[in-house]
């Protein structure tokens, strides 16, 4: 009998042993690996309970032996229980059946203490209700293969539960055997079941796949041996053809890559089969059925077909995205009005030219001279024309070494490579200044055009991109300075030069906030009697740690970066705070000029808060004289006309300074509201020559039949004051008589004007 249990449990554990060979081939099946070990727990089991135990004798070995087969029998249990529900796809919670199945081992081992016999049967009852259980589970709305598993377990439950009614000791042959029979005909039918559900999973999985291949946006296509042999509907359709019969003709795979990259594509093949982990993303040009060039963004990986390595490559057709890239790369790097390269072309190139050991090369930065005019006179649609035709004829003329871009608004930049001698650039610049010499002829009008072109070359006057440009900024705005058509060469002092602007335009706000100015008084004096009659204030800049700042630098630079404002309306604070000092100090005083920009006018406010001031500091407004260049006046006549006329009927004087060096006329002298005419030192240097003499006096007549005052400005010697006193000018200005004094001496001579005049006087006004 002993024999017959251990062949019966050997049986049961060879058949487990195939339910996990089963699951190897498909370890996604759980269910068959704890069927697979249920089945050797059970052999275990009745091998060690049945088979194997000795009589009970209390014995140490006999306690291991019962402990041994009570686990395995229930571990064979649960186990067998948790595959079915897992087979089911139910929940299989261990912390609620496996304390079960603890208490159910350890009831078993405490009947063995007490009789073998109560324990054989207490198992049998245990494993016939897994077994009925496991086919409720496996049965309930099955298929007929289920079905019949579920048989089989509900004669294994009875082949369990029947087996101490043979034998209290469970040692009877005819349950081992029906047992025997049972147990093997469930293990096939288990194995069966596993087979049957892991083929049709497979079958559902290349269902899945098939329909998500043939529905797919993405095209598939697997290559092997370099001929096509597989290609989804969306391949086709990128490809152009009809049908996949079509597409797998001999000779088609090779016709549908550029020659140029075919080397690439067979590489990238035969590493994607030599690596089963290969992942390669390419985009590449191909080639369509009828001939039209695609873009396609693919990614190549390994595949078994037929149980042959292929490569299988996923790709969708970039064409529209590329070409809208493409569009937008060309958006960026080139001007929508020429049609020339743009900025950021130009500095792109120059990146890629100007690394070490690099050819040399010069740039061209050109510039339209006085471009805005013809916008402002002929509109911007002649200007934007005038635009194209410049770039459209330099495009045809220039050398095929040249790149011509457009930096902006009427600024191009020539890029000539391979280009090293100055003699090269020189001959290259005037060449290209030379087709300007015949006008364009832009909407019904003939138009000259004049540029201004400054020269930078690579290595010499910049090694990077940034500095080339900046480089040809600098000599190009030497170049405007210059009239006509010119071009210059870049020259180290322009770096400094632009620096120093630059440090000047960040410093002068600073400057403005810390009140870092001074003022200095330049006396004015009465023709023939030489009596004091007034101050020009003139601001001084104590940049700390730099000295004195002549207003020549930074005045300019306060009015480009609109400053000047903020400047001006400074200077004005500490005159009318002096005027009102030496006021309180005297009870008179004589009348301050300032100079004021013409930049100060565009505020429509100027005039009326300059009143406002001189109204809140009770200071009469004939002692304030406002000074403006004559240039300044004729350019900018429509801000400076009104507020002049508002100023001079509130009582302030206005005179015009640097008179001789504009384009003023009779009627305009008559129309502006001034009091006073200020002769430019470079009419009163040549003094006492004739010609000197008869445009002095012309002026001067000029002056007093509108009844002006008439200032001569630079006096510097004794022949020139006499000179400009015979002429006709009422005062004298300059180094001879009296140079700009600080607030101390300035004061010292207003005290010794004061102290020559009456001690009390009516009225304090204009000498």
């Amino acid at each position: 009998m002993t024999a017959l249990i251990l062949i019966g449990s050997g049986l049961n554990a060879l058949l487990g042993l195939a339910l996990l060979m089963l699951w190897r081939q498909a370890p996604q099946h759980l269910y068959v690996r704890y069927w697979g070990w249920s089945w050797i727990l059970l052999s275990g089991a009745l091998s060690l309970g049945l088979g194997l135990l000795p009589d009970q004798d209390g014995s140490v070995f006999h306690k291991l032996m019962v402990g041994s087969a009570a686990a395995f029998a229930m571990g064979s249990m649960a186990l067998r229980t948790a595959g079915a529900r897992i087979y089911r796809q139910l929940p299989w919670e261990r912390r609620v059946w496996l304390p079960l199945y603890l208490a159910m081992m350890g009831s078993l081992m405490w009947l063995a203490e007490l009789d073998h016999r109560y324990a054989v049967l207490a198992a049998s009852i245990y494993l016939a209700i897994g077994a009925w259980q496991c086919a409720w589970w496996i049965g309930r709305g099955g298929d007929s293969g289920e079905r019949f598993v579920a048989l089989c377990f509900v004669a294994a439950g009875f082949v369990h539960g029947l087996t101490p009614a043979f034998d209290p000791l469970g040692r009877s042959a005819v349950p081992h055997v029906a047992g025997l029979f049972v147990q093997t005909t469930l293990s096939l039918g288990l194995i069966l079941l596993s087979v049957k559900r892991a083929h049709g999973q497979a079958r559902q999985q290349a269902q899945r796949f098939s329909l998500l291949a043939q529905n797919s946006l993405q095209g598939l296509a697997v290559v092997q041996q370099r001929h096509l042999v597989y290609a989804n509907p969306a391949a086709l359709k990128i490809y152009g053809f009809a049908s996949l019969e079509e597409a797998t003709r001999p000779g088609v795979f090779e016709q549908l890559l550029p020659p140029e990259q075919q080397e690439e594509v067979l590489a990238r093949n035969r590493l994607v089969l030599a690596d089963p982990r290969a992942r390669v993303e390419w985009q590449a040009t191909r080639l369509t059925r009828d001939g039209r060039q695609i873009h396609v963004h693919g990614l190549s990986s390994h595949t078994d077909w037929d149980g042959q390595p292929a490569e299988l490559m996923v790709m969708i057709d970039d064409s529209s995205r590329q070409s809208a890239l493409d569009a937008l790369r060309r958006q960026a790097l080139h001007d929508e009005l020429t049609d020339l390269p743009n900025r950021n072309f130009a500095v792109e190139r120059l990146h890629q030219l100007t690394y070490t050991g690099a050819a040399p090369f010069a740039i061209l930065s050109a510039d339209l001279d006085r471009f805005q005019l013809v916008n402002e006179s002929l509109g911007h649609e002649v200007g934007d024309a005038l635009l194209q035709a410049v770039a459209q004829r330099l495009c045809q003329e220039l050398p095929v070494n040249a790149t011509l871009a457009r930096l902006g608004e009427d600024q191009f930049l020539v890029l000539l490579e391979g280009v090293a001698e100055r003699a090269e650039v020189q001959a290259a610049v005037e060449a290209m200044l030379a087709l300007l010499h015949t006008p364009f002829l832009v909407q019904g009008a003939e138009l000259f055009v004049h540029m201004s072109v400054g020269v930078a070359q690579f290595p010499r006057d910049g090694r990077d991109a940034n500095s080339l440009l900046r480089a040809g900024d600098a000599a190009m705005r030497r170049a405007k300075a210059r009239a006509g058509i010119s071009y210059v060469f870049f020259e180290s002092s322009m770096k400094s030069d632009s620096r120093s602007r630059l440090e000047v335009e960040q410093a002068i706000g600073h400057a403005i906030v810390q009140r870092q100015f001074v003022l200095e008084y330049q006396p004015k004096f009465l023709a023939h009697s030489r009596q004091l009659c007034g101050f020009e204030a003139l601001v001084r800049w104590e940049r700390p740690g730099q000295g004195r700042v002549s207003p020549a630098d930074f005045v300019p630079a306060a009015e480009r970066t609109g400053q000047i404002h903020a400047l001006g309306a400074l200077i004005l604070d500490m005159v009318m705070a002096q005027m009102r000092s030496w006021l309180d100090r005297h009870g008179r005083f004589l009348p301050v000029a300032v100079n004021v920009s013409p930049v100060q006018f565009e505020d429509g406010g100027f005039a009326t808060g300059l009143l406002g001031e001189l109204k809140a500091r009770a200071l009469p407004p004939e002692l304030m004289e406002i000074e403006i260049t004559e240039t300044a006046a004729i350019a900018h006549l429509d801000q400076v006309m009104p507020q002049l006329s508002l100023l001079r009927g509130a009582g302030v004087l206005c005179a015009l300074d640097d008179f001789g060096t504009g384009q003023s006329s009779l009627t305009m002298l008559r129309q502006l509201p001034i009091s006073t005419m200020k002769l430019d030192r470079s009419m009163i240097a040549p003094l006492p020559e004739s010609n000197a003499r008869a445009v002095v006096q012309v002026t001067c007549a000029l002056g007093q039949a509108l009844k002006l005052d008439i200032v001569a400005e630079g006096v510097e010697t004794e022949v020139q004051a006499q000179a400009a006193e015979s002429l006709g000018c009422t005062q004298l200005q300059g180094y001879y008589l009296g140079r700009p004094l600080p607030v101390a001496k300035a004061q010292a001579l207003l005290d010794d004007w004061a102290a020559s005049l009456a001690p009390v006087p009516s009225e304090s006004g204009r000498t």
